[in-house]
Formats: structure tokens, C-alpha cells, sequence
């Protein structure tokens, strides 16, 4: 539930950041003045866009193929903006997008908070779900009291590993209390990484709300966490290594806790810049099948799109081990001071 709460939060502030850019609903029509070439009268028109161009999202996108005006770059830096970018609508080019509400605002004391959904909270919820349907469908057949096979097998393995290989060696003795939000951690940011690759998904942790959400969660067990183990004078005083001078040992305390500070930081850095390149470089070879028009870079674009996806499947799994294993090196280090 903590996970969840702090995931919608930074989800809200992904909401409140990407508002002025397309908050407006797309236009339908723009008055303007035609002059009549016959009589040299002028008189009130209206912009029509043949359907054949497909209609303008509210950035401006069209949303099919064959813009004329657009030139190969143009058209390419385009769909490159359409596989990276949060946005109030699910879109996937050239399809027509879908879009979502606005008006979810919540007044409390006086502050709006906007809680409208967008594209990457859309999936991240829907990976949330995945998740949880996915770890129960597990844990019920592990509990049928059977050996398990298949797919409650398959889990079981990865939680086998999770505890065994990230959180004992760091955790040591408070290995057990952390190992459900190392586990967490590990599904839903695996989850979220590869609902990227489903036609017509994106990848919510390519957006940097979201992955500062997750390090959020870190740094909060990271301080709770020491000052539990520790004591709340003897997590801050462990900071400061013993037998120093009092004018080194201020400087000390203060750097220590930047160094507090920048580790989640790094975390939330490293996993959003690793997916959002990922999807890029995807993003880039899918671009040129329509950006050049042509069909001679058709069959080399696809064989690297193949070879790129199957590539962020490993990443995908990459990135979610190192996540988890980062955050349960970082917890350790603030639970057992002494090492």
C-alpha cells in the first residue's frame, strides 16, 4: 500500500508537469479569412482537414501517415516524440489516439491537486495489476501444498534468488523484514519495463516521475529503516566515524548526508535514463520505416527493431535486478552501520 501511495503521488506530480503542454484538447476547426479569388470579396472560413491527413492531436500531431508538408527528419523526430513522450491520451503511430479525462482535480486546503490520469499512469497502473494478479496466481497454486511446477515453480525461483542472492548478502539478519518490497520492487519494475514492448504499451519507467517515486521508497526505508535498527540519535551519530576532530566531523555529517540524498537520486537517474534510451533506439528504426519512404531500409529497420526488442526483454529484467539490488545495498548500508 505505501508502494501504491507514493507511486500515485509521483504519478500527480508526472500529471501536474506535463499540463501546460497538453492539457488543451485538440482543436477541431480555426476561423480564418478567405478572400475570393473571382470577386476579391472576403468572407469567414474555416480550416478543414481532409481525413485522408488524419486529424491534429493537441500537440499538433497528425495522427496517420502521409502529411505531405513534413519532410523525412521531420516526420521521423515525430514518431520518435509519439513513443517517448507522457501525454493526456494512449496513442501509437499512426493510429488514432484515445484520449483520457482531464477534470480529475481534487481542492484540499485551498490546493488543487490533479490527479487526472495519463498515458504512462495509465500503464503503470495497469502493470500494477498485472503484477498482482500475476504473484497471486503464484502463491495460490504454491500454497496448494503440491511441489510446485510450471509457472509457481518459476517464481518461486526468482523469489528464491531475490532473497538468497540480493537481500541476505546485504541485509544480513533483517534480510526477511525487507524481502517483500525487494520483491516488490523486482515484479512491478520488471512489469513496467516490458509492457513498453506490448504494441501500443509504453514504458513507465521511461518517465523520470515515476522512477523518483521508487527511490523515493527507497530512501524512506533507507532513513526509517537506520533509525529502527540503530536508534534516532545513533543512526545520525553513525554517520560521523569515530575519533575525529569536531570540525572534521561536521563536514563529515554534512557530506554523509548528501550522500543520502544522491543515492536515490542515482537510482531513479540510472532506471529512467537506461528505458528511455531503450525506447529510443526502438523507437528510432520504427521510425524510418515511415520516416524515409521508402522500402529499401524497410527489411534492415525491422531485423534491428527484432534484434533491439528481444535485447530490451534481457534489459528490461537487467534493469529491475539492478534497481532492487541497489536499493537493498543502500538499506543495508544504513540498517548495518558498522559494516
Amino acid at each position: 500500500m505505501f508502494l501504491a501511495a507514493v507511486l500515485l503521488l509521483a504519478g500527480a506530480s508526472a500529471v501536474q508537469g506535463q499540463q501546460d503542454s497538453h492539457g488543451t484538447p485538440p482543436p477541431g476547426a480555426s476561423h480564418h479569412e478567405v478572400t475570393d479569388p473571382a470577386s476579391g470579396n472576403s468572407h469567414e472560413g474555416m480550416d478543414v482537414h481532409d481525413g485522408a491527413d488524419g486529424h491534429e492531436d493537441a500537440d499538433g500531431h497528425a495522427d496517420s501517415h502521409g502529411v505531405e508538408h513534413l519532410t523525412p527528419t521531420e516526420e521521423m523526430m515525430r514518431i520518435l516524440e509519439h513513443k517517448v513522450e507522457n501525454t493526456p491520451y494512449i496513442h501509437e503511430y499512426p493510429f488514432p489516439s484515445l484520449y483520457l479525462p482531464q477534470d480529475w482535480v481534487i481542492n484540499i486546503a485551498g490546493f488543487q491537486l490533479d490527479m487526472s490520469p495519463n498515458r504512462h499512469i495509465i500503464y503503470m497502473w495497469l502493470s500494477m495489476l498485472i503484477t498482482i494478479v500475476l504473484t497471486w496466481l503464484a502463491a495460490r497454486q504454491n500454497r496448494s501444498g503440491v511441489v510446485p511446477r510450471g509457472y509457481g515453480n518459476m517464481i518461486e525461483s526468482v523469489v528464491v534468488f531475490v532473497r538468497d542472492e540480493i537481500a541476505a548478502p546485504f541485509l544480513g539478519n533483517a534480510a526477511k523484514r525487507y524481502l517483500p518490497l525487494l520483491l516488490s520492487f523486482f515484479f512491478f519494475i520488471t512489469v513496467m519495463n516490458l509492457v513498453g514492448l506490448v504494441p501500443f504499451g509504453a514504458a513507465s519507467t521511461g518517465n523520470i516521475n515515476i522512477t523518483a517515486g521508487l527511490a523515493l521508497i527507497t530512501f524512506a526505508f533507507m532513513i526509517f529503516g537506520g533509525m529502527r535498527a540503530n536508534g534516532v540519535f545513533g543512526f545520525w551519530k553513525g554517520l560521523i566515524p569515530h575519533g575525529i576532530p569536531a570540525a572534521i566531523g561536521v563536514l563529515m555529517f554534512v557530506i554523509e548526508v548528501l550522500g543520502l540524498v544522491i543515492k536515490p537520486f542515482a537510482l531513479a537517474i540510472r532506471l529512467f535514463a537506461n528505458m528511455l534510451s531503450g525506447a529510443l533506439v526502438i523507437g528510432a528504426f520504427y521510425a524510418l520505416i515511415f520516416g524515409m519512404d521508402t522500402l529499401v531500409v524497410a527489411p534492415m529497420s525491422i531485423a534491428f527493431l527484432l534484434f533491439m526488442s528481444l535485447l530490451k526483454i534481457f534489459i528490461s529484467f537487467l534493469q529491475a535486478y539492478i534497481f532492487t539490488m541497489l536499493s537493498s545495498f543502500f538499506i543495508g548500508m544504513s540498517v548495518h552501520q558498522e559494516h
